[in-house]
């Protein structure tokens, strides 16, 4: 009897008796070994039926990751060039609607200013070659990279919110910080100076200001990176936190939530999109081929340091530092370019010099700092600051107002009753189809064009400068 009956009759198996033996050296020729590099299975193991897992494992950002977009009302922008009036003042002083029975009557006029915003333009190439697209693959490749093209989308978006910056990269829209910064005032931008933000003391402070007399707003949301999220679980007064859900009391190690402060409670959200020390160092750490194809490199960047009253060097401070540039337009970042030690005494000021690249076709720059005493290694700088390209020549003061390796916070007013924040929706996210030329491929864009709108600058807060306690990588050592 033929001793696989199930094989009979079939073409492909040559005549012959097959013994138990046999039957067992097949068995085991098939089953042995658990290699996955194809080009090395030999005998029954090349034959081998593998198991395929049909759910693609994803290890990259979700909709839950892009917290702050997710929370923004977006209404309709009618046009690329956006505009509102802002009424900061209703005029007149305090007191001066007191009068006698037929004295002259005060007059007083509101302040009324017209901003506008410009329409950012995102737009995303994807492509899929013909014969990926019709022959049996495990994935639906057309529907994965349309997934995949919307994740980078919504990543610039989100990013975008916190440090997009016109200056520097016209084709971006400014985010909180650019508009803070140029809300001009002192009160909005509040500076840890490198301590941690495990007291509630710059929290409070921040509320106080957005519902101070003037502004009259109410925090909401306070946005802060994972890195700190983890320093306040670990070290925030309990007395401070909202109460649990259950009821049960705070405790220091638990998560912190949300926040009380005199103005009302507010929710605390970690945002994986506002840098910490670990996403702030030099673009060709991360994305070596893109910065080397970039040929916008400056040609060079020298400090010099020199007295200036307004430093913020202490003499804790002091010491011997590098710095790091990068030109940046938007296609990305260079290469670094360092400069030679710098000594920097308490009081000082840093000035850099930047010489443009030979194509010139950066639009602004990204400087990086070294820690005290660090090394010229590209892996020990971190960023600092961006800015415009100026000219054949460049220059930036540093005065230890922007310190590297920090992350920043985020107290904000998303009440949808103020409206003091909003995304302005020109174009949801959109499919154009694009036409392949001389290539079987499929190609098509993802577009999407909006804007973050600040329409009341004056209803948020952000803390700047905050190292937290557990940071691996410190500016000061």
């Amino acid at each position: 009897m033929f001793p696989f009956p199930q094989l009979q009759n079939r073409g492909d198996v040559g005549a012959g008796i097959a013994t138990q033996q046999d039957a067992e050296a097949l068995r085991k020729a098939i089953e042995a070994g658990g290699g996955t590099d194809l080009s090395t299975l030999t005998g029954g193991a090349a034959v081998r039926v593998q198991s395929i897992d049909p759910v693609l494992q994803s290890v990259i950002m979700g909709n839950p990751h892009f917290v702050l977009f997710n929370k923004l009302p977006k209404p309709q922008a009618v046009a690329t060039i956006d505009e509102w009036m802002e009424l900061s003042a209703v005029g007149a002083h305090p007191g001066s609607s007191f009068n006698s029975e037929a004295g002259n009557i005060a007059a007083g006029q509101g302040t009324y200013n017209r901003r506008t915003g410009r329409v950012a333009f995102q737009m995303t190439r994807c492509e899929v070659t013909y014969v990926a697209m019709t022959q049996g693959a495990f994935i639906n490749l057309k529907a994965q990279e349309n997934v995949n093209g919307t994740l980078r989308l919504l990543q610039d978006s989100e990013l975008g919110c916190f440090e997009g910056d016109t200056a520097v990269v016209p084709e971006e829209f400014d985010g909180i910080y650019a508009q803070m910064v140029a809300l001009n005032s002192a009160d909005h931008i509040i500076d840890a100076e490198g301590q941690s933000l495990s007291s509630v003391n710059a929290i409070a402070q921040a509320a106080a200001v957005i519902s101070g007399r003037g502004n009259y707003g109410i925090p909401t949301d306070l946005l802060i990176s994972p890195l700190v999220g983890a320093d306040m679980d670990t070290n925030f007064d309990p007395a401070m936190r909202v109460a649990l859900p259950n009821g049960q009391a705070s405790q220091r190690g638990t998560p912190v939530r949300g926040i009380i402060t005199s103005q009302g409670d507010v929710v605390v959200t970690r945002d994986i999109y506002i840098r910490d020390e670990n996403f702030q160092l030099p673009f060709e750490v991360a994305f070596s081929a893109t910065a080397t194809a970039n040929a916008f490199v400056p040609v060079s960047v020298a400090g010099v340091a020199a007295a200036e009253v307004s430093s913020k060097f202490a003499a804790g401070q002091a010491g011997n530092y590098y710095y790091a540039v990068t030109g940046i337009n938007k296609f990305g970042e260079s290469v670094v370019v360092k400069s030679a030690q710098v000594a920097v005494a308490a009081g000082d000021k840093v000035t850099l010099t930047i010489t443009a690249s030979a194509a010139g076709t950066e639009t602004g720059y990204v400087i990086y700092r070294s820690r005290l005493n660090g090394t010229n290694a590209t892996t020990d700088f971190r960023y600092v600051a961006k800015v415009a390209k100026a000219g054949a020549t460049t220059t930036w003061v540093d005065t230890n107002r922007e310190i590297p390796g920090t992350s920043r916070a985020y107290l904000l007013n998303l009440s949808p009753v103020h409206t003091a924040m909003t995304w302005r929706q020109m174009l949801p996210l959109t499919e154009f189809q694009l036409y392949p030329t001389a290539a079987a491929t499929v190609p098509w864009a993802l577009l999407h064009m909006g804007y973050l709108r600040v329409s009341k600058r004056q209803h948020h807060v952000v803390i700047k400068n905050i190292v937290p306690t557990n940071a691996a990588w410190k500016p000061f050592g």
